[in-house]
């Protein structure tokens, strides 16, 4: 009755199955349990993607899934409408703060970096303020992830991205939710990611009924 992706409404058959009634008792809550959990997550990644597409702004997940989850929640968020981020730390070279406390000098680790990884990964580089984001693409990041900002200080940076670094993508990160993200994406970042899509999901109403 429904493919992923497709909307459904209250009181819509999803499938219907047949078999053994033994059988279908015994995988019932597995079942549900599935469904639930990426529906679940597939239905609030798409009300956040309905309020950011007249902005043009790409909808990222995170790596925060549950332990073995991870290639299952993240299916429900692109079944959503969300884009991908890295599934794991080998996808691309990502720096984040925590990283960062470690390199004593960011210029000559990014052209280490440059020597060692794959000629198509990317490096994208953690910002907490205005000047750390210059300092990022100056560097040669590929992607400036800016953590925590507000809106107006994003803009500003988007503005400078626009002037001096245009090839650099911009990535806004940190306490989005359905109440504040359009105010990131009317910035004019490229891309927002978020982990409130799969650990924020409540659980829609589902059951198997049978005949």
């Amino acid at each position: 009755h429904r493919y992923d992706g497709e909307r459904f409404a209250k009181g819509d058959v999803l499938m219907e199955l047949s078999g053994d009634s033994h059988t279908l008792l015994r995988i019932e809550r597995t079942l549900l349990n599935m469904l639930l959990h990426a529906s679940s997550i597939a239905t609030l990644t798409r009300k956040y993607v309905d309020i950011i597409a007249p902005y043009g702004t790409k909808l990222l997940d995170t790596r925060k899934t549950r332990p073995l989850l991870r290639n299952f929640e993240k299916y429900a968020t692109r079944i959503g409408g969300a884009t991908n981020h890295r599934m794991g730390l080998d996808d691309a070279l990502m720096l984040k703060d925590t990283h960062l406390k470690t390199i004593e000098n960011l210029e000559s680790f990014m052209d280490e970096a440059r020597r060692k990884i794959p000629f198509t990964s990317k490096i994208e580089i953690e910002a907490e303020d205005e000047e750390m984001a210059k300092r990022a693409m100056a560097a040669g990041a590929d992607i400036v992830m800016c953590d925590n900002m507000p809106p107006k200080a994003l803009a500003e940076i988007v503005a400078y991205k626009r002037e001096c670094y245009p090839g650099v993508l911009l990535e806004a990160s940190g306490n989005i939710s359905l109440d504040t993200i359009e105010s990131y994406a009317a910035t004019g970042v490229d891309a927002i990611s978020t982990g409130s899509l799969i650990h924020q999901a409540a659980w829609i109403d589902m059951s198997m009924k049978m005949n």
